[in-house]
């Protein structure tokens, strides 16, 4: 039993991507007129923006390009990344996240079809030019505009050690694509780890900074310690069981992940110093776990039953 024996059994690859309509472009003129107004040297690069899809930018915004970033959101908060154009979900997530992953599919989809006839009614009208006061830009066709806002969810992957047995090529030449490949998976799983540390640490410095000295502190810094823990305790339990993370996961859940209102916060110094200490104890340790290796024995992931319903892959790949 080894750690990738146990990502094998408690976490899957989900092939996902998405893409937003672009609101901004740069102008000339723009640039020319900033460079003016500051006073700038010719060789110091400088620009402005303008909204891409002339007056119909702000709409765009709010109907298309805000349901694609909650799910973006959402896609961050409840998976880790692994490899490009691919997220590690957990077994015990993947009916979850697809459900999530669909239901932000249909709003973007809702939010295309009322948008995409008022856009192109306006192309139409422009002839593909917005006027923008002093100057002009060309604006992108509706079927670019319509092709760069998209959700793409592939079928969940299992994380399938290399075995080769029953192959008929050299045993050396069989043990070394194995070894290679199985390599790859656990660069992979390493670079998930950190990368969920990483997040944890800038959520945890982000609690001790605001509950030392900020002045408007919202639930959100909470709340985003609290997932962020989460998806490392998950991770952890299911890869490698490395005690200092547990630990450290366990101190955030007494100290921080337990407050269920900011307000209490506020108005309890104790309570407030006690999270302080644990974000800043956290945030140090964890550091310090990203530069040494685990020390952890490889231990089976508790079995799951969770069966994961034809239907939601229908209707996000089909």
């Amino acid at each position: 039993m080894s750690f990738l024996d146990n990502l094998s059994k408690s976490a899957m690859i989900l092939p996902y991507s998405q893409g937003k309509i672009t609101t901004e472009v740069k102008t000339k003129r723009g640039a020319d007129a900033v460079q003016t107004a500051l006073s700038l040297g010719k060789d110091v690069p400088s620009g402005a923006t303008v909204g891409a899809l002339g007056s119909m930018t702000s709409l765009a915004k709010e109907l298309v390009n805000k349901p694609l970033g909650a799910n973006r959101t959402y896609i961050y908060n409840h998976t880790l990344s692994y490899e490009r154009g691919a997220r590690l979900v957990m077994v015990t997530r993947v009916p979850e996240v697809l459900t999530a992953i669909q239901e932000n599919v249909a709003l973007v989809k809702a939010g295309l079809e009322e948008f995409m006839p008022r856009y192109e009614a306006y192309y139409n009208s422009t002839n593909g030019r917005a006027d923008m006061g002093n100057s002009q830009i060309t604006l992108p066709t509706p079927d670019k505009v319509i092709a760069s806002a998209y959700i793409t969810v592939g079928v969940p992957q299992p994380i399938q050690p290399c075995d080769l047995t029953g192959l008929s090529l050299p045993a050396g030449l069989a043990a070394d694509i194995a070894e290679r490949t199985n390599a790859k998976h656990a660069a992979a799983a390493e670079a998930a780890k950190n990368a969920g540390m990483q997040d944890l640490i800038k959520e945890l410095d982000k609690v001790a900074k605001q509950l030392t000295t900020g002045k408007r502190i919202h639930q959100s810094v909470l709340d985003n310690a609290r997932t962020a823990s989460r998806k490392v305790r998950e991770f952890t339990e299911g890869y490698d069981n490395d005690p200092r993370v547990l630990a450290i996961a366990d101190l955030i859940d007494e100290r921080i992940a337990s407050i269920p209102n900011i307000e209490q916060v506020k108005n309890n110094a104790t309570l407030r110093e006690q999270a302080v200490r644990a974000a800043e104890a956290g945030s140090k340790t964890l550091a310090e776990v990203a530069k040494a290796p685990s020390t952890a024995t490889p231990v089976a992931p508790a079995a799951s039953n969770v069966i994961v319903g034809d239907s939601l892959l229908a209707d996000l790949i089909d």
